[in-house]
């Protein structure tokens, strides 16, 4: 009987060890620490023809996608078009800027997503939106009449909702 009443008390003090633990860890785990996601750089890719110099996604109230893009297409461009989503399964939407004409080359322009919501925008949490922009150059010709000489780049922002 004494040899069963100390394994016994050997298993209960580790039990008591192992929960204490469990608890501490639950702890970390709940106010954060473990949220590494905070950690990761924060990104804007463009391919060459649109440089990303600035970029922020902006919850609360506001709720807006920011860029700043500079035309390093060699030449004037007229911008036709915008598409924003990401890969979740409730997609990222937002309202679309204003299409413009006239983005000379070496010229940075802001755009502003506004009133986003689905796709995990949510305020200090990590997301990533994909944009793609529509474009033709007016001197190519058939750019100002419409036919079909667009080009679309897609560019990629991964960062936290502030």
């Amino acid at each position: 009987m004494v040899r069963s009443q100390a394994a016994l008390e050997f298993l209960t003090t580790y039990a008591w060890a192992i929960l204490g633990i469990m608890i501490t860890l639950g702890a970390l785990y709940y106010f954060g620490v473990f949220n590494f996601s905070k950690f990761l750089p924060q990104e804007c890719i463009f391919p060459q023809q649109f440089e990303c110099v600035a970029f922020s996604f902006v919850g609360g109230a506001m709720d807006q996608i920011r860029l700043r893009l500079v035309n390093n297409a060699g030449e004037t461009i007229n911008v036709k078009g915008y598409s924003i989503s990401n890969d979740l399964p409730t997609p990222l939407s937002c309202t679309n800027p204003a299409i413009f004409s006239g983005w000379l080359a070496g010229e940075e322009r802001d755009f502003a997503f506004t009133g986003c919501s689905g796709g995990g925008f949510i305020d200090d949490e990590r997301t990533e939106a994909e944009i793609s922009i529509t474009y033709c150059a007016p001197a190519t010709s058939g750019c100002t009449t419409g036919t079909s000489v667009d080009h679309t780049l897609s560019g990629k922002i991964k960062a936290a909702v502030s």
